[in-house]
């Protein structure tokens, strides 16, 4: 009797911690996740710190990244406790060995036959130097029966440098969100979710991420739909042009004879042999030395930021990406893509600044030309400037019409692009085109200009990531709730049929988010205000004048726009 009590005591604690703690078998090693739950108490898998790729230290810093060997016993994936170096951060988690991946599932796979569900990966944002999978959840997506991941890929200059060669030929990190796609593809069915029901989607840097992704031929059939929100690889700051000069200058912060120096043979072998910190220190350095108004990156390119390939046998992007997307050189599937209202008011967060730069630019008015125009004479810059300038404030000073200046920053950085991308991919595939117009509390929007609207970059992330208690809106006003709901439902909607509005929803207000087309001169898109509303032609006061602008300079391809 006694024995028969201990041998039950025992599958009841087997059970218990198998429930505890879900293992799963994958093709290199078994890993053990953790138990958790929604905010509504929907239960959840949890598995982070899945390794993707071999580190790439040592020999394989500034490599392409490579499947990761296999491990015995099982690997803790209980929680992921490491980032990427971060430039600007000082974090004792920021480590090289930072490839790794996110998986929260409402269902593991049985013998039941329950098909797979959708899957939603994340790419983060964060200017190609910050940002990681750390704590960034989606727990209300996962609410929806979709399987949610993420994962890091490397920052700065060991995801971005390039000596424009074949020695460091650049856009590592590129490859590495790509090898996590093929890892996602290859193994969610084990994690309960459907291989060809795969969505990706990010934001700003993330955003153009995935327009990245969407233009390499090795993506397709890696996933079936792909949401941007602001930001495209079309975008000024997501593409560097002087990758080499940045390199070599940026190791001569540690060792000085690369002032000089310029082989980039000698320079890979020098900058594999430092310690990973001095790299990082010295990509601050760099960007401290150089950073001004007239060079401001999120106008006219990140340092450390994706770029066109010498030809070799592991290149991601060899041609621009401007020419590849207008000719439908891309991995065609259904996208959402769009903008808020106000992008550039994050880079205007202080009046008085503000004002300032306004006045700088009205005193250089050279600045004001995106270098993607590719004038290098002054007296054409000044002029190209004067029209630009015009375009907002029908020739006065912008130090007295700040709001317009901001609409400048607004569709400089982010709204031109974006909505030329979206014209450039309708032509190839299902388009949704959206402006995130709600001006709520849980946006953090809190600096308004006159002249200007009042949803600045980054705002709508707020109203799609969230995790545990932090999913508790019920202190924010209605409107911020409602919102909530409608986002994750038409970005759910899209994962599960490729479609935000497949069926009328009076959450929805019954409304047909319309596929954009602009083939008889029409631009629909949805404006998510308080209200779901369907308008025509976003940005029209500026933007054709743009197109104007661009078309004088009778170039046959860019690269940004």
């Amino acid at each position: 009797m006694f024995r028969t009590r201990l041998i039950s005591l025992f599958l009841i604690l087997h059970v218990g911690t198998s429930l505890a703690d879900p293992e799963v078998q994958l093709p290199n090693g078994r890993i053990r996740g953790r138990e958790g739950s929604t905010y509504t108490n929907k239960q959840v898998y949890i598995f982070e710190k899945i390794p993707y790729a071999t580190p790439p230290v040592g020999e394989l810093r500034f490599k392409p990244p490579i499947p990761p060997p296999s491990w015995d016993g099982t690997l803790d994936t209980t929680s992921l406790d490491i980032m990427c170096y971060q430039q600007n951060g000082n974090d004792d988690s920021e480590t090289e060995d930072c490839l790794y991946i996110n998986v929260h599932t409402p269902q593991l796979p049985g013998d039941d036959g329950t098909e797979g569900l959708p899957v939603m990966v994340f790419i983060h944002g964060g200017g190609f130097i910050g940002g990681g999978a750390r704590g960034v959840y989606a727990d209300r997506m996962v609410n929806e029966d979709i399987v949610y991941v993420a994962f890091n890929y490397r920052l700065g200059p060991f995801g971005f440098i390039s000596t424009q060669d074949d020695v460091i030929p650049g856009n590592n990190g590129l490859k590495d969100q790509q090898l996590a796609l093929r890892w996602v593809h290859d193994n969610i069915q084990l994690f309960g979710g459907d291989p060809d029901k795969i969505t990706i989607f990010g934001q700003s840097a993330g955003s153009a991420s995935v327009a990245y992704q969407l233009i390499n031929q090795d993506s397709r059939d890696l996933f079936r739909g792909a949401i941007l929100q602001s930001g495209s690889f079309l975008s000024p700051w997501a593409f560097e042009r002087k990758s080499r000069e940045i390199a070599f200058t940026t190791a001569a912060f540690i060792n000085d004879t690369f002032q000089t120096n310029t082989d980039s043979q000698a320079l890979l072998e020098f900058l594999q042999s430092v310690d990973a910190k001095a790299i990082d220190v010295a990509s601050e350095q760099y960007a401290n030395s150089v950073a001004n108004l007239q060079t401001r990156e999120i106008m006219q390119g990140f340092y450390w930021a994706p770029v066109v390939e010498a030809k070799n046998p592991d290149a991601f992007l060899t041609k621009n990406m401007y020419g590849l997307l207008q000719a439908g050189n891309v991995v065609a599937v259904p996208i959402i893509i769009g903008i808020t209202s106000e992008e550039g008011i994050a880079w205007n967060q202080d009046a008085n600044g503000a004002q300032a730069d306004m006045t700088s630019f009205d005193e250089n008015l050279d600045w004001l030309v995106p270098n993607d125009m590719q004038l290098t004479d002054p007296d054409q810059r000044t002029e190209m400037g004067r029209a630009i300038r015009e375009i907002y404030t029908g020739g006065e000073p912008l130090a007295e019409h700040v709001g317009a200046g901001v609409r400048y920053c607004s569709d400089t950085a982010f709204s031109r692009s974006v909505i030329r991308h979206a014209e450039f991919y309708s032509n190839l595939a299902e388009t949704y085109f959206y402006q995130f117009s709600h001006d709520g509390e849980l946006g953090k929007s809190n600096v308004q200009y006159d002249g200007a609207d009042h949803v600045g970059h980054g705002a709508d992330i707020s109203y799609v990531l969230c995790g545990g208690s932090g999913c508790d809106y019920s202190g924010y006003p209605e409107a911020d709730q409602i919102a909530v709901e409608r986002m994750i439902k038409l970005w759910t909607n899209f994962a599960k049929y490729q479609n935000p509005t497949p069926e009328p929803s009076e959450l929805l207000q019954n409304i047909t988010w319309p596929q954009l087309s602009t083939q008889d001169g029409d631009f629909y898109y949805v404006d998510i205000t308080d209200d779901l509303e369907i308008k025509n032609h976003p940005k029209e006061a500026t933007y054709s004048k743009w197109l104007e602008l661009y078309d004088s300079l009778e170039l046959s391809d860019f690269d940004t726009f």
